[in-house]
């Protein structure tokens, strides 16, 4: 079989096989792996080939989605995999990782931060979320360890913010103490802010 490439738009390269075309890498990629104008090109060479132009094409769509935001190992397998076989997503992801790009530690620490910080949630929520990243429970654990946040103060800090007047009968203080509940506090933290604000006092 004999190989021929002809070059794209935006620093692309079309490859085609004895004539017709067969795939599109981008040329800084093509260059590097030294394969001539007219080449002759086996079956077994294709195949290798493809492979490794699809595991590039995943490698690409990784850095993209990361130079957007950090991003989970297991975030950035779901999201390479919508466009490529699973196979090379994991791949793309094991050398983003390898390189430097991709690192589940750094993300779960950005991450943690956001969701106590923004989304104000309590910890069990935030090893929740963290685990549904894909994040390993070794390092879930290590950030819960190092967290030195008070969980009655963040509390206080909700009722005198964003629950402010919505606990002004038993329906509103059920209803404030679920709210938590879903954010990740635990029961017995809730009930002493809720006293320390004189909520239950209320009663």
């Amino acid at each position: 079989m004999r190989l021929t490439y002809a070059p794209g738009k935006k620093n692309k390269i079309h490859i085609s096989i004895d004539g017709e075309y067969c795939f599109t890498v981008d040329a800084d990629f093509w260059f590097s792996l030294g394969i001539y104008q007219d080449s002759e090109i086996s079956e077994a060479e294709l195949t290798a080939l493809e492979e490794e132009v699809s595991t590039r094409r995943a490698f690409n769509k990784g850095m993209d989605f990361l130079s957007r935001r950090a991003h989970s190992k297991k975030e950035l397998v779901e999201k390479i995999s919508k466009t490529s076989e699973k196979k090379y997503a994991i791949i793309a992801v094991d050398m983003l990782e390898e390189r430097g790009y991709a690192d589940d530690e750094d993300f779960a620490a950005q991450y943690y931060e956001y969701l106590q910080r923004v989304k104000h949630f309590g910890k069990k929520r935030i090893a929740a979320e963290l685990a549904r990243k894909g994040i390993d429970r070794s390092i879930i654990a290590q950030l819960l360890e190092n967290d030195e946040a008070d969980p009655q103060a963040e509390i206080v800090a909700l009722l005198e913010g964003k629950f402010a007047g919505r606990f002004g009968d038993e329906k509103g203080k059920q209803r404030t103490i679920n709210a938590l509940l879903r954010l990740g506090y635990n029961y017995s933290d809730i009930r002493s802010a809720l006293y320390s604000c004189d909520v239950l006092s209320q009663e």
